[in-house]
């Protein structure tokens, strides 16, 4: 048996595929399969097939996408009498009982996973590549709701961070041409991504190509100026900067192994394991987040590169310089913020994305944007940038440093953005389709304010 959540749902047995039935029993049997092996209960399984919009007595028909699931599973079980997946009602709900490793977001989890442990570079990169070959295409395709764009947006950002894991790797081992040859169609499909064009224009400069690689940083910084009205990140200019004197690309230390790692922890004096931590994660951060972000414990404070404190900094100079009416001032050190904000969330999003909620409110209100609930409801969605869009929405507002004339109610735009088909609910600037999110902005000043307006530029406050 063999499942394919990448690209169109299917199920393969013996190397045929099989019938997976409408749209609707797909959406059940993703939901049950994303969660292998583990209980779902009814009412979980109802909020992801139907969300906010279930039918009237959505149980009956639950049930018979289960009992055609069961039928499914049954025809898929191994022709060699091997163990065949079930699923079964449990007293915590419903369970699908299948080897996650028939399963190819699941391999590819699994492979990412074990890359981290891993003796060197060598077999890092071909374990990493072995993962990235199981993606064929946007999960879930075909699939509509809520719940299909969230896991659709989660398993982009894993492979995003897997490309960027075997890309370091590769360098490191003195491969820049198979950077050079692999990356470039994904920066199409990740415009917006800074660490993607960061070690495309690494692997450019470390193969003696150095014209292309000021060439690649120009289209960048035009691009990220054009869709966010903002330059590159601090990264990337410094990049930039080495390219620019001529000085030899930087050494890419290898990460050292999770085991190796914990291992220097808990040698170190209680007093000391913290900021080691720190310092670990700190390290790690640029060839590998993900596995920095889970070594560090709660309550760890984030590696010394990023700062909270700056960011509040920056939110209220903002603020002092719209009180002295120097706007371009203020707009882009609101961009600025906005921008440490977004990087600060991204490092350790349970822990920064609560405290930088407060000091973004003054500022998107400074930039017209209303809100229609309550000011701590407002704050737990900006401090949830994992489970809502309301984050990754406000950082792209602050950073092409909109300023509206109408009051345009934050919560509107979310849902009209939304709606927009064919796109995901974001969880990061780099998901947030600058154009689609204008024409979400557009519409609720018509619908809100009635403006007859036909371009979203006069809305905005010369």
């Amino acid at each position: 048996m063999d499942v394919r959540l990448s690209g169109e749902i299917e199920v393969r047995s013996a190397g045929r595929p099989l019938d997976v039935g409408t749209p609707q029993q797909q959406l059940v049997l993703a939901a049950l399969l994303v969660d292998a092996r583990r209980p779902l209960p009814i009412e979980a399984l109802v909020d992801r097939v139907w969300g906010h919009d279930p039918p009237a007595g959505p149980r009956p028909v639950l049930y018979a996408h289960l009992s055609r699931i069961r039928a499914l599973l049954r025809r898929a079980a191994a022709p060699d009498g091997g163990p065949a997946a079930r699923l079964e009602r449990r007293h915590a709900g419903y369970v699908l009982d299948v080897d996650p490793d028939v399963v190819d977001l699941h391999r590819f989890r699994r492979l990412v996973e074990h890359a981290d442990r891993q003796p060197d570079d060598g077999a890092r990169a071909a374990t990493l590549a072995e993962a990235l070959r199981l993606w064929r295409g946007e999960p879930l395709a075909g699939l509509s709701g809520a719940w299909a764009a969230q896991v659709r947006a989660g398993w982009h950002r894993r492979r995003l961070d897997a490309v960027l894991r075997w890309a370091q790797a590769e360098l490191r081992l003195g491969r820049a041409a198979a950077v050079i040859s692999a990356v470039p169609d994904l920066t199409a499909e990740y415009p917006l991504a800074e660490p993607l064009e960061h070690v495309l224009i690494q692997a450019l400069h470390t193969a003696g190509r150095g014209a292309e690689a000021l060439h690649r940083y120009g289209l960048v910084r035009r691009r990220l100026a054009e869709e966010l009205g903002a330059d590159p990140g601090r990264e990337l200019q410094a990049l930039h900067r080495s390219l620019l004197a001529g000085a030899p690309p930087p050494h890419l230390p290898p990460p050292p192994s999770t085991a190796a790692a914990a291992a220097l922890v808990a040698s170190a004096d209680r007093p000391h394991r913290r900021t080691l931590l720190a310092v670990l994660a700190a390290t790690l951060l640029p060839t590998a987040t993900g596995w920095a972000n889970a070594l560090r414990p709660a309550g760890c404070p984030a590696p010394p590169a990023a700062s909270v404190g700056r960011a509040r900094e920056l939110f209220a100079a903002a603020e002092a310089f719209d009180q002295q009416q120097r706007p371009h001032d203020a707009r882009a050190t609101v961009a600025d913020a906005a921008r440490l904000w977004a990087e600060l969330v991204a490092l350790d999003p349970d822990r920064n994305a609560p405290l930088l909620a407060p000091a973004a409110l003054p500022a998107l209100a400074r930039a017209g944007v209303d809100f229609t609930v309550p000011r701590r409801t407002l704050l737990d969605w900006l401090g949830r940038p994992a489970d809502t869009p309301y984050p990754a929405i406000s950082q792209v507002i602050l950073l092409r440093g909109w300023r509206f004339t109408a009051p345009v109610c934050l919560d509107a735009v979310v849902r009209a953005y939304e709606r927009t088909p064919g796109l995901p609910s974001p969880r990061a600037v780099a998901d947030v389709r600058p154009a689609a999110l204008e024409a979400a902005v557009l519409d609720h000043a018509r619908t809100r304010h009635g403006t007859r307006v036909a371009d979203f530029d006069q809305l905005l406050a010369p």
